[in-house]
């Protein structure tokens, strides 16, 4: 009896202290005129969602939390007429961040990230650079065509100069910072610039061969995903099949299902929102259509981010007689790794993805020696 009370009052003490476990403090600022009353919000940064919020209140705000491990979040305040963010990370401690001046102190990573990415002399002195150049620009843009057009100039080489130096900020970040999430999220911005020569392969060596805090971090595992997503279905690999509903019949439906082995197949991303998505249909798309489907040529439209109406209506608007497979899942971008549209693939007889990315001229120029072969 008494060694099960002895482990009871173990247990008892177990719960007292996690209770006690004081997580999380962020002490936040803001301008205390105008500010009051306005919603703060602390969100993931790997989709947005949020993790909590508050009201601004004589200029401060509070959130208190509590997290297994540290991750990096945004703190974004909007009044009517501003609109404020930050990132901060979050970790047991009392953290301050200042959204007005972009401070941030009070627990080792977020010191680690002020002093790796804000606390930056030569990247503050070129933001200013940049920011000079613009208002100079609006300023002189009404009254000296050729002065506005210089500035503009001066204003190219500048931002080449910034990003070109906030590349080489966030590699050394990271090299200096393989332990860490500070270190992650540096990873993390030289994936996302296309110039650095980031595919698949680069970064799942980097990643296999990193700390967890590398290896875990979900913005990174994403940024993974996506870059497989591309190679898979890159110019040489077979087409990735799509569920979606076929809009003729309304039934559910496949790409494959879609596909004819005696045609090419030219496969357009978009949906009726998308301005740049319209013209390249009633441009080109629905031109192309007509004049080589009987020479072998098909085209499918996969309607994405999208609602069956709104397509429905572009559909008409726009004359479109080819097939159209909706969308319903939300993974056929996901899966061909497209962020933006229209996104447009020639597939050949086989499906085999012969281009991608094809826009105007390029189009016919792909189809007609598509249909060659």
């Amino acid at each position: 009896m008494q060694k099960i009370f002895k482990l009871l009052m173990a247990a008892a003490l177990l719960t007292s202290l996690a209770s006690c476990d004081p997580g999380y403090t962020i002490y936040g600022e803001l301008p205390a005129e105008g500010t009051d009353g306005a919603k703060v919000y602390l969100t993931n940064i790997t989709d947005g969602s949020p993790i909590d919020s508050t009201i601004v209140e004589n200029g401060t705000f509070k959130f208190e939390g509590k997290t297994k491990e540290s991750q990096i979040a945004s703190v974004v305040a909007m009044t009517p007429t501003l609109r404020f963010v930050s990132n901060v990370v979050l970790e047991k401690g009392d953290i301050h961040i200042n959204l007005v001046n972009d401070s941030l102190y009070g627990t080792p990573l977020n010191d680690l990230y002020f002093r790796s990415f804000t606390a930056d002399s030569t990247a503050s002195r070129m933001e200013k650079m940049l920011n000079d150049l613009t208002n100079k620009y609006y300023a002189t843009a009404s009254t000296d065509e050729q002065a506005a057009i210089a500035i503009a100039a001066d204003y190219g080489v500048a931002m080449s100069a910034y990003e070109a130096y906030k590349l080489e900020q966030a590699r050394r970040v990271f090299n200096q910072n393989k332990d860490n999430i500070i270190g992650a999220y540096a990873l993390c911005q030289l994936v996302e610039n296309e110039d650095q020569g980031m595919d698949f392969n680069k970064l799942d060596s980097i990643m296999n061969h990193s700390s967890k805090a590398i290896s875990g971090f979900e913005p990174l595992r994403q940024a993974r995903r996506h870059l497989f997503n591309i190679a898979n279905t890159s110019e040489g690999k077979m087409y990735v099949d799509v569920d979606g509903i076929d809009f003729v019949t309304g039934q559910p439906t496949k790409l494959s299902a879609m596909l004819n082995k005696d045609q090419v197949t030219l496969i357009d991303f978009w949906a009726s929102w998308c301005g740049p998505c319209r013209r390249e249909i009633s441009e080109n798309l629905v031109r192309l259509y007509e004049k080589y489907k009987n020479q072998g040529l098909n085209i499918i439209g996969i309607d994405v981010w999208d609602k069956i109406p709104d397509h429905k209506k572009a559909v008409e608007d726009l004359g479109i007689t080819y097939p159209q497979l909706i969308d319903t899942t939300r993974t056929a971008t996901d899966n061909y790794g497209v962020n933006g549209i229209p996104a447009i693939l020639l597939l050949d007889k086989d499906g085999t993805i012969l281009k991608r990315n094809l826009r105007g001229d390029d189009i016919e120029a792909a189809i007609v020696e598509a249909l060659k072969q």
